[in-house]
């Protein structure tokens, strides 16, 4: 169940980064061009601070790797995943 819920967010984010896209391109009219390119902005700030959360905090102390591009695009659908894997292999 989890997966799927996983899978329905990333498919989400992407969906939401290609009409952030759009809109810088003009192609998305009026005040939803730009107030999807607002959130977008603040999406990629969000997650560019997801980041460097973890690989400062979590992934630091466990000598694990993460992925800065994907972090990037799908910020914690990417990120959880990789933490609840990265526990499981301690236990």
């Amino acid at each position: 169940m989890s997966d799927l819920i996983v899978k329905v967010a990333r498919i989400a984010v992407v969906v939401f980064w290609i009409a952030m896209a759009l809109s810088l391109v003009s192609v998305i009219p009026g005040p939803y061009g730009s107030l999807i390119v607002w959130i977008g902005g603040l999406v990629l700030i969000i997650h560019l601070l997801e980041y460097l959360f973890v690989k400062f905090s979590v992934v630091y102390k466990n000598g694990g790797q993460i992925s800065f591009i994907k972090t990037i695009l799908f910020g914690l659908t990417y990120l959880l995943p990789e933490i609840i894997d990265d526990r499981g292999k301690k236990q």
